[in-house]
């Protein structure tokens, strides 16, 4: 059985990489269901709400590039 290289940039590469993505990880779902999980706002939903209202984009004659 072969050993694997003995390359420490290749270890620490690696491991800063696998620690930026828990850390992400860790802090979205801190985020999400931590103490001030219930001043988040749902942005989607506020939209599509505003797209029922008809104000979403501001459907007028004054936006005449915005094509839906």
């Amino acid at each position: 059985m072969e050993s694997m290289p003995n390359d420490p940039t290749l270890l620490l590469t690696f491991g800063s990489i696998g620690l930026l993505l828990f850390g992400a990880m860790g802090y979205g779902i801190y985020t999400t269901f931590g103490p001030n999980s219930s001043k988040l706002r749902d942005t989607i939903k506020e939209h599509a709400r505003m797209h029922e209202l008809g104000i979403a984009h501001g459907h007028n004659n004054d936006n005449k590039n915005h094509s839906h």
